[in-house]
C-alpha cells in the first residue's frame, strides 16, 4: 500500500461512514472490538485484556491483530474471533486483500478499543474501517479523527491506559446511572 495515500483513503472512510458516537453502557456490552499491534513489546498485556473480556462474558470480542510479516503471522495460533493482518493484508490503495477483514463491513460493535501503540496506517484502516458506536483508546494528535474517547498519559505503560478504559467502560458507565 502506497504509505502518502493512507492519510486520504482514511478520511473517505470516515466522511463515507458518516458516523455520529452514541453512548454505549458497560454493563449491557454484547460486542468489543480490540485492535492491538504484535510487535510492540507489550503486546502480551493487550492479550490478556481480551482474554479477560471474553471471559466477563461479553458475547462478542474480535480481537484485529497487526503483524510485522506474513512469516511471524503464520507462527501465530490464532484463537476463534482473532483476525491477524499484516502490511500485505492491503491492497495498493488500502482495500483489504485478506477474507478475514474483508468481512469487516458486516461486523458491527457497541465499542473498539484502540490498544495499538504508535503510528501505523495499518492500524489505523483498521480502526477507520470497523463500524462502532464508540471508539476509544490513547490520546494522540494524528488519532483524534478516529477515536471518540481519548485518555490522556504520560507514561507508555499500556497496564495504565486498559485500567483507565476499563474503568470508564466498565464501571463508571452504566445503565443505571444514566
Amino acid at each position: 500500500m502506497l504509505k502518502f495515500i493512507a492519510p486520504f483513503i482514511i478520511k473517505r472512510l470516515l466522511k463515507k461512514q458518516n458516523r455520529t458516537p452514541s453512548l454505549v453502557h458497560g454493563n449491557v456490552l454484547k460486542s468489543v472490538a480490540v485492535v492491538a499491534d504484535k510487535s510492540s513489546d507489550q503486546f502480551a498485556i493487550a492479550q490478556g485484556y481480551v482474554n479477560q473480556l471474553r471471559q466477563n462474558g461479553i458475547k462478542t470480542v474480535d480481537f484485529y491483530i497487526l503483524f510485522p510479516n506474513q512469516k511471524i503471522q503464520d507462527l501465530y495460533h490464532t484463537k476463534l474471533k482473532d483476525y491477524p493482518f499484516n502490511p500485505k493484508s492491503f491492497g495498493f490503495f488500502g482495500q483489504f486483500n485478506t477474507p478475514e477483514l474483508q468481512g469487516i463491513a458486516d461486523r458491527k460493535y457497541d465499542v473498539l478499543i484502540d490498544l495499538s501503540e504508535g503510528e501505523d496506517v495499518h492500524c489505523e484502516l483498521i480502526i477507520a474501517s470497523i463500524d462502532a458506536k464508540w471508539k476509544a483508546g490513547r490520546s494522540t494528535k494524528h488519532k483524534e479523527p478516529l477515536l471518540d474517547f481519548m485518555i490522556d498519559m504520560k507514561d507508555k505503560d499500556l497496564r495504565n491506559l486498559i485500567h483507565h478504559l476499563d474503568k470508564y467502560l466498565m464501571n463508571f458507565n452504566k445503565l443505571s446511572a444514566a
